[in-house]
């Protein structure tokens, strides 16, 4: 699997976090962690499924992937190739007309959330284009011509802001109270915007802090402490809680990614 990153510009770099580049020259299957924010791609060559138990249900070419609490499992076919867009934890709100919490645990052909016409030209330009940049670009443009009028929450981006500068080490009622608002008021902005709850996304990033460490080299007895786990159990807890099963478990079937 061959992953190339690239910087949004900057009409889109409060709204998207990344582009990325995936392809496959052979067949492979990935265990793919939940992203902290919505995301959006366009396949320009192959097929994928995400597998659940014993099916294995082909995932749209052009597709938006909502917030999740647990992994995915994707097969990816020989010769696969797509342009992502991984947008910032608060930048769906700034393209969709639905809250985003309604996009939890989905996966969504991309004409449900834009038109037919618009999503068949972006997916052709995309398919035709001879370079990454090019891809890019194709995509980028989609998103700017969806990106809405409106004004973000500042108080929500300010919360996202905080949790991630902490890396996910911060509590939720303590947040709330710096910003002025009570816990279950600041929840339900929150669930509006990002499509999880503050406390769901602090225990993700804590999570990728981990894995970033133990796969930086930090061994799996140390990383979790390093991330801001008080002890080993309550790492295995909300790992297992995420993946379905114990790190070492995770880690040794090699196809994290």
């Amino acid at each position: 699997m061959q992953v190339r990153t690239f910087p949004p510009g900057a009409a889109l770099a409060d709204v998207v976090r990344c582009f990325q580049i995936v392809e496959a020259p052979e067949e492979a299957t990935r265990t793919l962690l939940p992203d902290p924010g919505v995301v959006v791609a366009f396949r320009y060559r192959g097929a994928a499924v995400r597998i659940e138990g014993a099916e294995a249900t082909r995932i749209p070419d052009a597709a938006v992937t909502g917030p999740r609490g647990t992994i995915r499992r994707i097969r990816t076919l020989a010769g696969g190739g797509l342009v992502v867009a991984k947008l910032r934890e608060d930048g769906a709100a700034r393209l969709l007309d639905v809250p985003v919490r309604e996009l939890y645990g989905a996966v969504l052909p991309a004409d449900a959330l834009a038109p037919r016409a618009a999503v068949a030209r972006t997916a052709a330009r995309i398919a035709e284009a001879a370079t990454d940049a090019e891809r890019v670009a194709s995509l980028e443009a989609f998103l700017l011509a969806r990106r809405a009028a409106r004004a973000p929450d500042r108080l929500v981006a300010a919360a996202v802001e905080a949790i991630r500068a902490r890396r996910g080490g911060l509590r939720i009622a303590a947040l709330a109270r710096q910003l002025g608002l009570g816990q279950d008021a600041l929840e339900k902005r929150f669930r509006a915007v990002v499509g999880t709850s503050p406390k769901q996304l602090a225990s993700l990033l804590r999570l990728h802090h981990a894995i970033e460490v133990h796969l930086g080299g930090a061994p799996l007895s140390s990383a979790p402490y390093q991330a801001g786990y008080y002890d080993q159990s309550h790492f295995i807890r909300e790992f297992r809680a995420v993946t379905g099963e114990p790190p070492g478990r995770y880690f040794a079937a090699g196809t994290h990614g």
